[in-house]
């Protein structure tokens, strides 16, 4: 991670992943990391553009619209590997998630099919939502295996849960008798999490490390600048084509 704070880059897209991620430590760390490169690789591109940018205002050969191609240029070229690697980071979690829910419902849901399973889901879905909860509660707590297994191994309508609260319960059943399993599983739960919600910061990020130019004229009543229009670097690339068009030696 960098010493010191780039400015012009926002701190959420900044390197570094353990602080936005609960369960990330000795035992999860090795699990994420693809994570931490692809938001490595990223931070380095937005910075290479910013950079890019910069070096194009000092190019005495290149006008405001051929800076402002130029940086695109350069920005499609470094952002194509790190949007490679940022998806291949989020296959890799959501495959190792599937796998390790496969792994740790298996022997839950196999349970579930028990002899007094069934009569165990019925009792509880005949239980008001509170009373229900208490219940099941104190069966994870106690360790209660049989409990646990017939309501959590079978489809949440069966015991009168709502889908989202059974899967907070599976995860508590999962966390108190194979807590390490669990804790990898939430980890690597969150980088997938993180990266789905960091991409379109990181998209808007680039869009705005390459920018546009803006044309303002002045207000008839007051003077002051108003935009009239905003060009970006495809309306530049259309006008360049458009003209060398008319350069073309007829055959």
């Amino acid at each position: 991670m960098a010493d010191e704070m780039d400015t012009r880059i926002s701190p959420t897209l900044h390197p570094g992943i353990a602080g936005e991620i609960a369960d990330y430590d000795d035992d999860t760390r090795p699990l994420l990391g693809q994570t931490e490169t692809a938001v490595d690789e990223a931070f380095k591109a937005l910075q290479s553009i910013h950079d890019a940018k910069a070096g194009a205002a000092k190019n005495p050969t290149l006008n405001e619209y051929a800076q402002l191609v130029a940086v695109d240029t350069h920005a499609t070229k470094v952002m194509s590997k790190v949007y490679s690697s940022w998806s291949r980071a989020v296959d890799v979690l959501n495959a190792n998630i599937a796998k390790m829910d496969k792994e740790l419902n298996a022997p839950v849901e196999q349970r579930a099919t028990a002899s007094m399973a069934s009569e165990i889901r019925a009792y509880f879905r005949g239980l008001k939502d509170g009373p229900r909860m208490n219940a099941l509660r104190k069966a994870i707590e106690t360790g209660d295996e049989v409990t646990a297994t017939a309501v959590l191994g079978g489809r949440p309508y069966l015991s009168g849960l709502e889908p989202e609260l059974h899967a907070e319960f599976l995860h508590d059943w999962h966390k108190a008798q194979r807590p390490l399993e669990a804790k990898k599983l939430a980890a690597m739960r969150q980088a997938a999490d993180m990266l789905n919600n960091r991409y379109k910061l990181l998209t808007r990020a680039v869009t705005e490390a390459v920018g546009d130019i803006k044309i303002y004229e002045e207000s008839k009543v007051n003077g002051a600048p108003i935009l009239v229009r905003t060009i970006t670097p495809e309306m530049v690339r259309k006008q360049v084509k458009e003209s060398n068009a008319a350069f073309a030696v007829p055959v």
